[in-house]
């Protein structure tokens, strides 16, 4: 990963972790999309939870996200260590952001110069160690029992909503399920359509069932319209690994610019340039040609 790690010099350790993220996610992209499209699940056929448990999951983020990183932690040890790291580096973002106003500022004033020093270095050490623990991971395949390993967990509930809601909700829409869920029921039908074409389910939402349930008593065909075809359809989506890369450069993009990092469009190809020719593809990224 020569290339990478050139590409990675002197930037935010925050914007190269989340870049290689997010750019490694393309290839697993492309599988979930063509796997929607044809309407099939990357877990197979595997029966739902109640609808009631269902739905809750969308207002339980936090659960979700835990079952998964409990499952990747089981694949390797090398999977376990950048899960480990990454939930203790989550734990000590939510803890600053529970504290109240003014809170940081008297915590940090309470500190003196050699153990604010030592707070920020240890925080740096251990972004650095999570950025290489990932880069060295990049290009590994997993092997067979690994893949077995993780696919014995795909039954649960929380994984299979993950698979089905959160990641396509996410990488197609650019919100997260709780928030698309919101914007329905607060009427907005090219929400509405979108959840209904991700998640069937949606449909016994109460809110949701309310408005399907005035559209009817109201003959809003426009409305019904929307909704019988959002019912018959799966999502919206591109198959095609270009478009699918330029979308994820986009997330790449917004990322960079929320923390006054920006990262203009010519990195962002130089990125997928140095990750094709450390994958021994070419010298550019020839999905990008």
């Amino acid at each position: 990963m020569k290339h990478f790690r050139a590409w990675a010099e002197g930037r935010n350790p925050f914007i190269v972790i989340f870049a290689l993220q997010i750019a490694g996610f393309a290839k697993d992209y492309l599988e979930l999309s063509e796997s929607i499209k044809k309407d099939k699940r990357l877990e197979g056929d595997v029966s739902l939870p109640s609808v009631k448990r269902w739905l809750k999951l969308y207002q339980n983020h936090k659960r979700v996200v835990r079952i998964l990183f409990d499952a990747l932690k089981d694949i390797n040890d090398q999977s376990g260590k950048i899960v480990e790291i990454a939930k203790d580096l989550g734990s000590e973002a939510e803890q600053l952001q529970k504290m109240p106003p003014g809170t940081i500022n008297i915590f940090w004033g309470q500190l003196s110069p050699e153990e604010r020093k030592q707070f920020l270095q240890d925080g740096l050490n251990k972004l650095e160690e999570y950025k290489e623990l990932l880069i060295d991971d990049y290009l590994a395949e997993p092997t067979k029992d690994e893949k077995t390993a993780f696919r014995g967990n795909l039954t649960k509930p929380e994984i299979i909503f993950f698979l089905r809601v959160t990641v396509p909700c996410f990488s197609l829409y650019g919100v997260y399920p709780l928030r698309l869920l919101k914007m329905a029921q607060q009427g907005d039908d090219e929400a509405l359509e979108k959840l209904i074409r991700l998640d069937k389910s949606a449909i016994f939402d109460p809110k949701i069932s309310e408005i399907i349930h005035h559209a009817q008593t109201l003959r809003e065909r426009r409305k019904l319209s929307l909704i019988r075809m959002a019912f018959t359809c799966s999502p919206k989506v591109k198959t095609d690994m270009r478009a699918i890369k330029c979308n994820l450069g986009g997330l790449i993009s917004h990322a960079s610019i929320a923390i006054n990092q920006k990262l203009p469009a010519i990195e962002i190809r130089q990125l997928y340039d140095a990750l094709a020719h450390d994958a021994g593809q070419d010298y550019i990224d020839p999905d990008l040609v």
